[in-house]
């Protein structure tokens, strides 16, 4: 089996070449980082090596949004090799660290970018979902592709991103007692329109919860998803990891051990 957690993130003082190699010895063999903010999209981007199967997003989370002032960063950043989405963006109306309309603003010229470039766009939504999915039916060029990272909706809200063409990613929330709805919607996600994250270093699966989260328990969230699915851990693998790759217009290197 080899998974790609399409979901993490790499704080300063991580040795992320140990994180990845605890990952590969369980059947991880792709990692999808995510920028976040100005401080720290070079040094997401700096990690990106497709050799290695680690790819990389660029953008401004919700909760900095107010920091935004402009796009030469990003661009430039976008321009390098393995640097395949313009994320993690969108809204968070649950905390408002930014203010809702400044994360309206900054969101809009994001996928106004990823539709000029044509590259994926990796959406948070938290306690916002009719303004976001109307800014993605505002600003995002029908037929580019995009992720709704952890998704936390309704299975009517997984049917209406379906609807849109979203793929939506799963994490370590799946296994939660309470995360009942997360489980239902999984009913409603076609298998090739689902994606595996970890969201690391947040949200560890069970029995992990409440511990940091790191890209090696991407097996544990894999199998609760595939047990919910009706299917074999070895099918979901392969199913997730094509659809990462054909998403991302990625390739999974041949040899990653």
């Amino acid at each position: 089996m080899l998974w790609f957690d399409t979901h993490l993130h790499v704080d300063p003082d991580d040795d992320f070449d140990a994180m990845t190699a605890a990952a590969r010895a369980v059947g991880v063999g792709g990692f999808f980082v995510q920028g976040t903010s100005l401080d720290d999209c070079e040094a997401t981007a700096a990690l990106a090596d497709p050799a290695q199967g680690v790819y990389a997003a660029v953008g401004l989370h919700p909760h900095v949004a107010s920091s935004f002032d402009g796009m030469s960063l990003f661009r430039d950043l976008l321009e390098r090799p393995g640097v395949a989405a313009v994320g993690e963006i969108g809204l968070d109306y649950h905390y408002n660290f930014s203010p809702p309309e400044r994360q309206r603003e900054v969101f809009a010229v994001f996928l106004e970018l990823a539709s000029e470039l044509g590259k994926p766009a990796v959406i948070h939504c938290r306690d916002a979902y009719a303004d976001c999915r109307q800014l993605v039916e505002d600003c995002l060029r029908p037929g580019t592709p995009f992720i709704i990272h952890s998704f936390t909706g309704t299975p009517d809200e997984a049917e209406e991103w379906l609807a849109m063409g979203a793929v939506l990613s799963m994490n370590g929330m799946v296994t939660f007692n309470k995360a009942v709805n997360i489980r239902e919607s999984l009913a409603a996600i076609p298998v090739e329109r689902l994606l595996l994250e970890t969201d690391s270093p947040y949200l560890a699966p069970m029995p992990w919860r409440g511990r940091r989260n790191c890209p090696a328990y991407l097996p544990l969230i894999g199998q609760r998803v595939a047990s919910e699915k009706g299917m074999t851990t070895e099918e979901l693998a392969a199913a997730t990891t094509a659809n990462a790759c054909r998403i991302l217009n990625v390739e999974m290197p041949s040899v990653v051990f």
